[in-house]
């Protein structure tokens, strides 16, 4: 499925066309529920159905960066993520410390032990500095 919805449910176009019939819907309105823009009662079934029966995967679109693990010289772990406008995010695995530089290296924000939901945040934030 070709979406540009932040998250959504990725299903074969066979899938889609079964959900059609069971719900007594249009394929549009499947697709509607699949991508979270229709959001009532019927379409909350059709996205539940569409995982559980039909093999129906849910997917979510993150900011595109290039991730790197490195161990540094004084042995510290840390992840980081360079983002297409020069931002980068830097984490330590060890303390959950994470911090993001611009493109000349200043430290622009610092979060302390983030958690995944915080990374989502963080990453977020970086995209759109």
């Amino acid at each position: 499925m070709r979406t540009t919805a932040e998250r959504y449910i990725d299903a074969s176009k066979e899938a889609t066309e079964k959900l059609a019939k069971a719900f007594g819907c249009t394929d549009k309105f499947v697709y509607m529920a699949l991508t979270y823009r229709k959001n009532g009662e019927n379409a909350r079934k059709i996205r539940h159905a569409a995982v559980k029966e039909y093999g129906a995967v849910p997917m979510c679109h993150y900011p595109e960066c290039r991730t790197l693990h490195d161990t540094t010289e004084d042995g510290r772990r840390i992840m980081r993520q360079t983002f297409n406008n020069g931002m980068t995010i830097y984490i330590d695995k060890e303390t959950g410390d994470a911090w993001i530089n611009n493109r000349k290296g200043a430290k622009v924000m610092t979060s302390n032990c983030i958690t995944i939901h915080q990374l989502d945040e963080l990453q977020a934030v970086a995209e759109n500095m």
